[in-house]
């Protein structure tokens, strides 16, 4: 079953031209209705000089995104129907000033969210760890697209990491009602030699059964590497097959208002060349 509702964030601006015509060419094509999620931050109170409150220079974002919403609106709205898509645009207001907290309660009602990589180093329009919280917040599958460019085609032919653990079965299984009827989809483990007893002889294979099942065609193959990082040795993969889509479990917990990302799923955050779907 196709999913059906898709929620996209709409306050990466710079970037938006290339994330509606990814989001809207998938959307698409799997018949979905689209919820773009325009959220304006509230300004942030902190007690300083003894209890004295201040507001914080997020007033100046908030009085930022209010201008431009009209703008957003419309380009979100023309995109979507280039493709004649069903659409809903939602501006709201946050009760704080993270946009991820507001943009992860749309995420619950909706079947794919979709948001743009973050990059620390440009202002994005989020704050720098808002991919890392709808990852692990959303308790949705999480589309994430890499800056600069639109992609036309995602999950002809997909990439799954594989490792046997239940964040690698939740992505991948959020990954199969995606994938169109005529895809390729090799699933990689990396250094399976590491658990030989999970592994098994042909590791990956009985994952591989169980999609073939499903008239996907499908490979399974190890990936022994010299101690190069998991995330690295998925992308180096993705460039040696020429996959539009990689799938993983993102591993991480959290630590006070933070996130701690496993190397491998921060080095594909930070890196990504092709569309990833990532599931917690």
């Amino acid at each position: 079953m196709n999913p059906k509702t898709f929620v996209v964030s709409l306050n990466d601006t710079d970037n938006l031209d290339h994330l509606l015509t990814t989001c809207s060419l998938f959307a698409a094509r799997n018949g979905a209705h689209v919820i773009g999620a325009y959220i304006i931050p509230s300004v942030e109170v902190f007690a300083v000089y003894g209890g004295i409150a201040m507001a914080d220079v997020v007033d100046a974002q908030r009085k930022r995104y209010q201008s431009m919403a009209k703008q957003v609106r419309e380009k979100f709205e023309r995109v979507m129907a280039l493709n004649s898509l069903s659409c809903e645009w939602r501006e709201l207001d946050a009760m704080s000033s993270s946009i991820g907290r507001e943009f992860v309660d749309q995420c619950r009602f909706a079947d794919l969210a979709v948001i743009a990589q973050v990059d620390a180093g440009e202002n994005c329009g989020v704050e720098p760890s808002f991919a890392e919280y709808v990852v692990m917040e959303a308790g949705r599958p999480v589309l994430l697209v890499p800056r600069g460019k639109p992609f036309e085609i995602i999950g002809s032919r997909a990439l799954m990491g594989w490792n046997g653990a239940k964040e690698a079965a939740r992505a991948c299984f959020d990954a199969l009602p995606l994938l169109p009827a005529d895809s390729e989809v090799s699933i990689v483990w990396v250094d399976p030699q590491r658990q030989r007893s999970l592994a098994g002889n042909v590791p990956g294979a009985e994952l591989a059964a169980t999609f073939a099942r499903h008239d996907i065609r499908v490979t399974a193959e190890p990936m022994p590497t010299a101690d190069t990082d998991a995330g690295r040795a998925l992308l180096a993969r993705v460039e040696d097959v020429g996959a539009d889509l990689l799938v993983m479990g993102a591993y991480g917990h959290s630590r006070v208002r933070e996130f701690v990302f496993g190397g491998a799923t921060e080095h594909v955050l930070n890196n990504m060349t092709v569309p990833v779907l990532m599931s917690h």
